[in-house]
């Protein structure tokens, strides 16, 4: 298999389904600063700004 269409194949992970191969690495910059480090409406409004740039 051509190494470019693998990276948009379906692929799963234990439990986990992902559409294609291709991650972000979680990189908040410490915005889950609540008790517990539970991500946080800032955090949630990070990924879909960094989604929305890809």
């Amino acid at each position: 298999m051509e190494t470019k269409q693998a990276l948009l194949n379906d692929y799963s992970m234990g439990d986990m389904k992902l559409k294609n191969r291709v991650v972000m690495a979680p990189m908040t910059r410490s915005r889950a600063d609540n008790p517990g480090n539970v991500a946080t409406d800032l955090v949630a409004e990070y990924y879909a700004r960094e989604l929305r740039q890809a």
